[in-house]
């Protein structure tokens, strides 16, 4: 009995030692950019370009904005921006009253494109920019960043509502007359991090704002995030 019980361990231990992962799996590492569920796609930031990776559902589970990680899955293409939300034309109608934050920190990355990623008093927060971001902000350059959560009903655009700013799915970011850039982005919580950090998505992938008091949101609900960047004096 104990003959047959070593050679079956021995077999199994063989057959463990000659098994090759799939063809094109690699570990990446760098910090996490964003990510998209519906895809199991991860962009990491890493030397300098981002790299986006097809991975597993279960290790998109464990990823948090602007850390670093170690992301097992293969190299994917580029992708086209994601319209993030329900299926046809909707309209955000507020309800209840916006928690406002305004925060220091100092710029910890920047991408063109339209994203920043700032290291505040209070922890990491992710946002939307208008494009051309770093012709206007250097990594490690203090800042300061206000943000407004607003809870939202979804609703068809074709039903009786209360107008409001922007449709789910089509953030806007765009220097304005006032000081900073200026966003807004609606989309549904995807994730709620310890320290009140909401996580947001949006079609270039999650965004990563502060609330005041986040038991007063869950995942899946809809919100409104507004914030304003601006060098500080």
């Amino acid at each position: 009995m104990r003959t047959l019980t070593a050679i079956a361990i021995a077999a199994l231990l063989a057959g463990c030692a000659t098994a090759a992962p799939p063809a094109g799996v690699q570990t990446f590492t760098g910090e996490v950019w964003t990510w998209d569920v519906r895809d199991s796609t991860v962009t990491l930031w890493q030397d300098g370009q981002r790299v986006r990776v097809k991975t597993t559902p279960e290790q998109i589970r464990t990823l948090q904005l602007h850390q670093f990680a170690r992301v097992t899955g293969t190299l994917a293409p580029p992708s086209d921006l994601l319209v993030i939300g329900p299926m046809g034309p909707v309209t955000a109608v507020p309800k209840g009253q916006p928690e406002v934050v305004e925060l220091k920190g100092a710029v910890a990355a920047v991408d063109p494109s339209g994203r920043l990623a700032i290291n505040s008093e209070r922890g990491p927060v992710h946002v939307w920019v208008a494009t051309g971001a770093d012709q206007r902000f250097k990594v490690g350059q203090p800042v300061t960043v206000r943000s407004s959560v607003q809870a939202v009903d979804l609703v068809p655009a074709s039903a009786p509502a209360v107008p409001a700013p922007a449709p789910v799915g089509s953030p806007s970011a765009s220097p304005s007359s006032e000081p900073g850039d200026h966003a807004v982005v609606t989309g549904r919580i995807i994730g709620i991090n310890p320290g009140g950090v909401l996580v947001v998505e949006s079609p270039t992938g999650p965004i990563q704002v502060l609330a005041t008091n986040s038991s007063g949101f869950k995942v899946g609900d809809a919100v409104q995030v507004r914030t304003t960047v601006r060098t500080a004096s």
